[in-house]
């Protein structure tokens, strides 16, 4: 089952003391989990346009109590990551220049018996353009005591000025599965990737997720982010695709793809602005060759909150 599998190729440390409780594990917490096969975590943020707003990026020193001492912090932020991951995930986000931020301090410190102390950037929004996809690499350089995460150091940070689009939304469909078909109903986050492109969780899946925009009324470019497939291994469905596998659903029924009320004609991958509502249908496979392949398929309706 995909979801046992993400979870299970995580690789969070356990942040646990030591017996004589001098070690901890130092993080950067705002980072979501991550899969082996990816160099770094990537989180998206987004801001309201003004000439200074903060952007506070929480640093965490993991373990069954505060810090034994003060520890002293040295934070970087350094264009190598953001090419670093480029070249290693095939993604193309743009460094943000100097001239569109500042920040506080480099050093921090975690005062002794706290868990966090906070690196603040403050980001000059109104000058930011969104052709653009901004990232910063962010990472921990040193610390005076405790253990420096091997895993979650350093991460990319994805940071834009709020689109029309970026809100809460209801969402409620079905992800069809050929072991673990379920329904959606939950909360999602739509976070902007530029002026008309979103960045929308995958499913009910922890660490999958995908760019898209918005013309007129019609979703185009999905781009898998996260842990997401590449290539044609996942994207935006044209039709029904019931083929692709058998199903399995909880509660049982023999619902498959193309079978009322999941229809393409339905889920048809648009938007309405009248409502606020995206009609959503997608999928993914690992092995996948096109939409014809994919046997995780979901069909999503998300309303504006």
């Amino acid at each position: 089952m995909l979801i046992a599998a993400a979870f299970s190729s995580c690789t969070k440390e356990n942040g646990v003391f030591d017996a004589d409780d001098t070690g901890g594990i130092i993080e950067l917490s705002d980072l979501p989990a991550r899969a082996t096969s990816t160099v770094y975590s990537v989180t998206s943020k987004s801001f309201d346009v003004l000439s200074s707003v903060e952007f506070p990026v929480t640093v965490k020193y993991s373990g069954t109590a505060g810090a034994p001492q003060d520890i002293s912090l040295q934070m970087v932020i350094d264009t190598n990551f953001v090419n670093t991951y480029n070249s290693a995930e095939g993604t193309a986000y743009d460094r943000l220049k100097e001239d569109k931020y500042t920040v506080d301090s480099y050093t921090l410190t975690i005062p002794k018996g706290s868990k966090t102390a906070t690196f603040m950037i403050r980001l000059k929004t109104n000058t930011f353009d969104f052709s653009l996809s901004y990232a910063l690499g962010i990472s921990i350089k040193s610390a005076s005591a405790g253990t420096v995460s091997g895993n979650y150091s350093t991460g990319i940070f994805r940071v834009a000025a709020k689109n029309d689009y970026e809100a809460d939304y209801t969402v409620t469909g079905w992800f069809f599965h050929p072991t673990a078909g379920r329904k959606i109903e939950e909360t999602k986050t739509l976070s902007t990737a530029g002026l008309t492109k979103c960045n929308a969780p995958l499913g009910d899946l922890g660490g999958y997720s995908f760019d898209f925009e918005i013309s007129g009324s019609s979703l185009i470019n999905f781009v898998p982010t996260e842990s997401t497939p590449t290539g044609t291994k996942s994207g935006f469905f044209t039709a029904d695709q019931g083929g692709a596998s058998t199903w399995v659903n909880s509660p049982v029924s023999d619902d498959k793809p193309g079978t009322a009320p999941w229809l393409h004609t339905t889920y048809n991958n648009t938007y309405d602005a009248t409502t606020q509502t995206f009609y959503m249908h997608y999928g993914y496979s690992s092995t996948g060759t096109g939409e014809a392949t994919w046997t995780r398929q979901i069909y999503e309706k998300w309303v504006r909150e």
